[in-house]
């Protein structure tokens, strides 16, 4: 019964997803990428420093729109901010990524030293 409600809730969120994805990418091509590429620190510090850039701009344009710029900019922040919103989790997902092979790394190397192999 569960399965019947939440059926038309998946293609609403799935044909939303796929009309954004087409229409209004904003960056998901740079953030999906760095997403797949091989993680590496320098791709985490990469995404980071994109989504300080993009939380500077969103400030500057917020202060301009507080101080009696244009309103229409408020919808330039709230893209600023899902784009950043995006960059941050993406840095995250990578860094996570990143951590996880370090611990891989040291778990076979582990691994190696009790079953007697060369220790370094």
């Amino acid at each position: 019964m569960l399965f019947l409600i939440a059926l038309p809730v998946l293609v609403l969120v799935a044909a939303g997803h796929r009309w954004l994805h087409a229409y209004a990418p904003t960056n998901n091509l740079l953030a999906s990428r760095a997403r797949l590429a091989p993680q590496r620190w320098r791709t985490v510090l990469l995404l980071v420093v994109i989504a300080m850039i993009l939380l500077l701009a969103m400030r500057v344009i917020e202060v301009w729109v507080g101080s009696g710029g244009p309103s229409w900019l408020n919808l330039v922040v709230l893209v600023l901010a899902w784009d950043t919103i995006k960059f941050g989790i993406a840095s995250c997902l990578v860094a996570f990524g990143c951590v996880r092979k370090l611990a891989v790394a040291a778990a076979s190397s582990r691994r190696r030293c009790q079953n007697g192999g060369a220790c370094a």
